[in-house]
């Protein structure tokens, strides 16, 4: 078995969702079956993982949480049902598995807050509304789903902020950029409970074949979102290998550039884009191999020009394409007001490559390429970036900040 981790606020978040699943299942008027049941469901359910767009993974769990209370008509037999079935997945994924308790106290959090918003929903509009039980049963289905979503990616995007200082924005959008997966889980889930009366165990079935066009469609994403990046990066390394541009520098600067983007809280969407561009940002270079060029003469302008002509075929990458075109533009001119529509993909990229050539070709050690740029801020370099900059490179451990 595997050495299980734990800490004080996990082992108490741990103690707390087991006595509350306990009074709940004393309390409830439910049978004993019926909890042991769904308990033993959504466990199993948990430990499937289906893809989000996002490339991270939700538990098939949501779908079963999402139906439970469509199913189980008490309050306290679903919250103990949650509570029992939580705790027993993440004790078999962890025994099983090994590592820390981390995501478990927003799961806890967040399917408590579905049942309460789910039941404050319904007993609501049953005594105010002429709905009927299934609009009802629907709406409810809707309240606590939304609320599930915002407090789990609330909770995880505080947990990240903590660990990795990254700006709250970023992964707070970094874990909204999940809900498509959520609506297809609890989608499922509530078709499931509402069919179930009448058509019995052939529900599941066609909740699976509902969920299941969904789930195609995620891995569909995923792939065509991986083969873009690897495509990417192929085309990234042709200056490279024909000796037009240093080593690993399209890598190096995409990696900077990455990090910075999501510390300045760009969406998770734009730090693609960004990585995206840094990674392609020379691929104009392979024009150098022209005489009639290097004869009539170029300019970096020119050469970002030429590489944003050749992105710019696809047009996926019409942002990319517009980032690296203008990667060369200073912040602002001595005498002149900074120029409001000069992407911030091209501000970081011309950051973060003038820092990696700083670093490998002029030989400069860390602190001394930041302080390089720091000089040129306010004109070649955005002040907001370059104390980006700094912080990245004190988290990776090579300056103070």
């Amino acid at each position: 078995m595997a050495e299980l981790s734990f800490d004080r606020t996990s082992l108490a978040g741990w103690t707390i969702t087991a006595a509350v699943g306990a009074l709940f299942a004393a309390a409830s008027s439910e049978s004993a079956l019926t909890i042991v049941i769904g308990v033993t469901v959504l466990l199993l359910a948990q430990l499937v993982r289906v893809p989000t767009p996002s490339e991270k993974y939700l538990d098939l769990g949501l779908a079963v949480a999402a139906a439970v209370p469509l199913l189980v008509d008490e309050g306290y037999a679903v919250g103990a049902i949650y509570a029992l079935g939580l705790l027993s997945a993440r004790l078999i994924v962890l025994g099983r598995l090994g590592g820390t308790t981390d995501g478990f106290l927003a799961n806890a959090v967040a399917l408590a807050m579905y049942g309460l918003v789910f039941f404050a929903v319904r007993a609501r509009l049953t005594a105010e509304s002429g709905l009927t039980e299934d609009w009802i049963a629907i709406a409810g289905v809707l309240a606590g789903g939304a609320a599930w979503f915002v407090t789990s990616s609330m909770i995880k995007a505080a947990g990240r902020y903590q660990r990795e200082r990254f700006a709250f924005r970023y992964l707070w959008l970094s874990g909204l950029e999940d809900w498509p997966a959520a609506v297809g889980l609890i989608s499922a889930g509530a078709l499931f409970a509402i069919a179930f009366p009448t058509m019995r165990w052939w529900a599941a079935p066609m909740a699976a074949m509902a969920y299941a066009f969904s789930h195609l469609a995620f891995i569909r994403y995923a792939g065509t979102r991986l083969t873009y990046g690897q495509t990417i990066r192929a085309l990234a390394t042709i200056p490279e290998v024909a000796k037009l541009a240093p080593n690993g520098h399209s890598t190096r600067t995409a990696a900077l550039a990455t990090a910075m983007g999501q510390d300045l809280g760009l969406g998770p969407g734009e730090v693609i884009e960004l990585e995206y561009a840094a990674l392609m940002h020379d691929i104009g270079r392979i024009t150098l191999n022209e005489p009639a060029i290097l004869k009539a003469g170029y300019t970096d302008q020119d050469v970002a020009r030429w590489g944003a002509e050749i992105i710019a075929e696809a047009p996926y990458l019409h942002d990319v394409a517009n980032a690296v075109r203008q990667q060369h533009n200073p912040f602002r001119r001595p005498g002149e007001e900074s120029d409001e529509l000069l992407p911030m993909a091209s501000k970081v990229i011309r950051v973060a490559s003038a820092y990696d050539q700083a670093v490998t070709e002029m030989g400069l050690i860390e602190l001394e390429a930041v302080e390089l740029l720091h000089r040129g801020a306010a004109y070649d370099f955005d002040p907001r970036v370059v104390s980006s900059l700094r912080k990245v490179v004190a988290r990776q451990g090579h300056i103070a900040y």
